[in-house]
């Protein structure tokens, strides 16, 4: 167990009677800068809250990232415990601010909004919403690899940040018949640099609202967030299908699915197309993940043309919301939320496919394979959701 004690102990508060923040590493506070941080952050936090430094066993737990590609360094970290403490933290010389203590969800049955708190996880969010017979649109890219999008690529594995990807506008599966995660925000509890937290909303400071929905990352920490849900669709139940197509497959697929985009696409539908790779023999693969938000008959009509299509693979699957994240694309999406790798992603938006690209991407990716076989967990994801209740939403209502 790492060693903690509160400040009281050290005889760095003048009344013992204060609350105390933990801080690790006591044993070696006489270097000048842990005595300044504990003599001034420390005095003003909660006695929930922590403050961490690099000498620390804690320390990477604390700074943990998805990557370590192109990681920013930090000289202190604190975990905050309640608003009051992000408050209180300037930030100078780089300290990181870990919100994974402020993690609350609460879903009010009655008005369906659901109040998190600003470290909170998708996992977290789908379970309690789930559990209330709700749901909300929620994000659907696998988090690993390259992403090539039909829509702009962002993070979505169970343990991704609610806030953080909502911020950014919140694709998903569910955006054709919801909208993006932000269309679904009414409240936001903001800390400004000036260390002021105030309420946004459509009604309290209504142009920095317009603002924070899809530039969120510029404003201030968010530290709590209402959103609102609405009842589930089929029962919160999900026709799931995992194929694999052999590569001579590759244009019927594409052509397929640009029928389909052209044609009206359904508003629950959401299919990922993904070029990834065989970790035995190295050879590119052409794996479908199809995830249909109502019945399986329903759900059948628009996988039946690919299963006409002659697949290696075609598994039929019934998944309630809360498990979706866990079991579709037969559990890599969740398995991706291994930390501290070297990852990076890029994205780019398409209308269709375009057959002959395509193959010359796939040939290409069969190449970059033979050659850096150590980059076999890579993937190159084209992601194909409902646009409906997206386009519905005002072109000018946000950022």
């Amino acid at each position: 167990m790492f060693l903690k004690a509160t400040l009281a102990s050290l005889g760095l508060l003048a009344a013992t009677s204060l609350a105390a923040p933990s801080i690790e590493g006591t044993t070696r506070l006489n270097t000048f800068e842990k005595r300044d941080v504990a003599s001034t952050l420390a005095a003003r936090l909660s006695r929930g809250a922590s403050i961490i430094f690099p000498q620390d066993a804690h320390w990477q737990h604390v700074t943990e990232r998805w990557t370590k590609y192109l990681a920013p360094s930090f000289q202190v970290a604190v975990e905050p415990a309640v608003e009051a403490d992000v408050v209180a933290i300037k930030i100078q010389n780089g300290i990181l601010i870990n919100m994974g203590q402020i993690d609350h969800v609460v879903v009010d049955k009655a008005t369906g909004i659901a109040t998190v708190g600003g470290g909170t996880v998708y996992e977290q969010i789908i379970n309690a919403t789930y559990a209330a017979g709700r749901e909300m649109s929620r994000l659907g890219s696998p988090c690993q690899g390259m992403m090539i999008n039909l829509s702009p690529a962002v993070g979505s594995c169970p343990c991704v940040g609610v806030l953080g990807a909502t911020l950014g506008g919140g694709h998903g599966r569910l955006q054709g018949l919801h909208g993006m995660t932000i269309d679904s925000l009414r409240r936001l509890r903001v800390v400004l640099a000036n260390g002021k937290a105030i309420n946004v909303s459509q009604h309290d400071n209504a142009d920095l609202f317009w603002g924070i929905r899809g530039a969120g990352q510029n404003y201030g920490i968010v530290v709590e967030a209402d959103f609102q849900t609405v009842p589930q669709v089929a029962h919160g139940l999900l026709y799931d299908v995992e194929m694999q197509f052999a590569d001579e497959k590759l244009e019927q697929v594409l052509e397929l699915m640009n029928q389909q985009i052209r044609a009206a696409f359904p508003p629950g539908l959401a299919v990922n197309i993904v070029f990834g790779a065989n970790t035995t023999t190295l050879k590119p693969v052409i794996f479908i993940n199809f995830v249909y938000a109502g019945s399986q008959s329903d759900g059948q009509r628009w996988s039946a043309p690919l299963k006409q299509l002659g697949p290696l693979l075609f598994v039929e699957n019934i998944y309630n919301w809360s498990e979706l994240p866990f079991k579709t694309a037969s559990g890599l999406i969740a398995a991706q939320c291994l930390k501290y790798g070297f990852k990076n992603t890029y994205s780019l938006n398409l209308a269709t496919f375009d057959t002959a690209t395509m193959r010359s991407v796939y040939t290409s990716w069969g190449n970059f394979l033979a050659a850096n076989p150590n980059v076999n967990a890579s993937t190159l994801l084209f992601e194909v959701f409902g646009q409906q209740a997206v386009r519905a939403a005002p072109d000018k209502g946000s950022a």
